[in-house]
C-alpha cells in the first residue's frame, strides 16, 4: 500500500521534483543526514517511505535557509506526512534557530499533505537551560506555530513507529 501512496499528490512529487534529493524517496528503515561530525537520524520502526532533501544552496539559494528536509510519511491511509527541518551547526545555535525560523514558512513547503513539522538542530555545543535560554525561547516560538522543536549535541536520533 506505502508505493501506491508514493505516487500521490505530495510536496515530493509537486513542489520538490525539480531537486536531487541526498538520500531518494523510497522505503526505509533509517533516514540520516550528516555534516562535520553532526548527525541527524530517524529509525522506523516499520519501514516508511521517506527522503532527504538539501535546502542550504539547493532548493534556497538566497538569504537565511537550514541545511536539510527529511520527509517522511506519518500516516500511509491517509498521505499525511512529516516535514522535518535541520540545520547541522557547529556553536551558534542563535543562527540555527534563525536558519530554521527563515525555512520553515517558504511557500515551497507548504503542501496539503504536510501534518506535522519539526525543526531540529543539532550543533557542536549547545546553551545552559537557565530558564529564558535561546533554546527555550525557540521551544516556546515553535510551540505557538504546533512545530515540535529538539535541539541536541553531536548526534540527535529519534525513534518512530
Amino acid at each position: 500500500m506505502a508505493k501506491k501512496n508514493m505516487k500521490e499528490d505530495t510536496l515530493i512529487s509537486t513542489k520538490l521534483k525539480p531537486y536531487k534529493p541526498d538520500k531518494a524517496l523510497g522505503e526505509h528503515e533509517i533516514v540520516s543526514t550528516s555534516e562535520k561530525g553532526k548527525t541527524y537520524k530517524i529509525k522506523f520502526k516499520n519501514i516508511k517511505p521517506s527522503a532527504v532533501y538539501p535546502i542550504d544552496g539547493v532548493i534556497i539559494t538566497e538569504g537565511e535557509k537550514c541545511d536539510k528536509l527529511v520527509l517522511f510519511e506519518s500516516d500511509i491511509d491517509n498521505n499525511v506526512w512529516t516535514e522535518v527541518f535541520v540545520e547541522l551547526k557547529g556553536k551558534n545555535v542563535d543562527h540555527a534557530i534563525d536558519q530554521i525560523k527563515a525555512t520553515i514558512d517558504k511557500p515551497i513547503f507548504q503542501h496539503k499533505s504536510i501534518g506535522y513539522r519539526w525543526a531540529r538542530i543539532v550543533a557542536q555545543s549547545i546553551p545552559s537551560n537557565t530558564g529564558d535560554s535561546v533554546v527555550e525561547r525557540a521551544r516556546n516560538y515553535f510551540s505557538k506555530k504546533r512545530i515540535t522543536f529538539k535541539c541536541k549535541s553531536g548526534l540527535l536520533e529519534e525513534a518512530r513507529r
